[in-house]
């Protein structure tokens, strides 16, 4: 009898337990749904209106076309020339940077993860402090920069001052702490030389994190508004990012055509949501991987 009641207790508890576990999970899932709806509605509404007359943007700016056009579409193509010229802007300064600033990263992370040399530790906590300094404070320096070198309006203002990231460095660096040094003696022993240690050895191995830095390198460079804004005056060589905001009707003159805004939001949307998709995995290698030590 005593076990009996022992038995139904334990299986009351059990089956309590069971209700909370399903009750909290559903509860989370319940909360993560109305995040990505609030997350996504924005996107949901873009899209929309891209395919929306400017005048039914101005009274049904939220709701389902009553017509879908895809003239807002074909108004990116013929605004002032076509904007495609500026997507192909983005397209080379997002790549010319991610390539670079890969490469540099990763070849000083190589050298502070595995060299020793005198006031390592200190330059590499000066270099992880320029984190904390706001891009915005640099600005004024590095524009008169520039503006003496004759590089305003060109592709090198708006790629050279993101080519040395801090986080880039932090992040490779981390990574590469876990790769084992007895690797590289065996390959010194056979004769490679330091730079046939780094590209043979450190970058095939590291490929994972370099992956991860050079796609959130390239969203940042593509999203990137305030410094290309100031080094960048001229229509042709802005990149697509700058000359969306400034779109405004060519007959009235200060009326922004929202049409041709959320159209070519679109279009600047998709590469980022592309390399999103395919590369999800390395995304979240990013965000843990800094916490990896030898």
């Amino acid at each position: 009898m005593k076990a009996q009641r022992i038995a139904t207790v334990k299986t009351h508890r059990t089956q309590t337990a069971w209700i909370r576990q399903r009750g909290q999970a559903v509860a989370a899932y319940a909360i993560l749904i109305v995040v990505v709806a609030l997350s996504m509605y924005p996107l949901f509404v873009m899209v929309l209106n891209s395919f929306k007359t400017d005048s039914e943007i101005n009274w049904n700016p939220a709701g389902l076309p009553e017509e879908w056009t895809l003239a807002s579409y074909a108004a990116i193509f013929e605004y002032h020339g076509g904007m495609w010229v500026n997507f192909l802007n983005s397209v080379i300064i997002a790549t010319i940077s991610t390539v670079l600033a890969v490469l540099l990263a990763s070849m000083a992370a190589f050298a502070f993860a595995k060299y020793e040399f005198r006031g390592r530790n200190v330059i590499f906590a000066l270099l992880l402090a320029t984190m904390m300094v706001p891009f915005e404070i640099t600005i004024p320096p590095l524009y008169i920069a520039f503006a003496k070198l004759g590089w305003l309006n060109t592709y090198q203002a708006m790629i050279v001052p993101t080519l040395a990231s801090a986080f880039g460095l932090f992040l490779i660096r981390q990574y590469m702490f876990s790769i084992p040094s007895a690797l590289l003696e065996a390959a010194h022993i056979d004769g490679a030389n330091h730079w046939q240690l780094y590209w043979q050895i450190m970058v095939p191995t590291a490929a994972p994190i370099l992956g991860a830095f050079a796609i959130l390198h390239f969203l940042g460079v593509w999203n990137s508004y305030l410094w290309p804004l100031v080094v960048a005056t001229e229509r042709a060589i802005q990149p697509i990012m700058v000359v969306l905001p400034t779109l405004r009707d060519p007959v009235i003159g200060f009326l922004p055509v929202w049409g041709t805004i959320m159209a070519g939001s679109v279009l600047a949307t998709l590469p980022i949501v592309v390399v999103f998709i395919v590369f999800q995995d390395r995304f979240m290698a990013s965000v843990v991987v800094g916490a990896i030590k030898e």
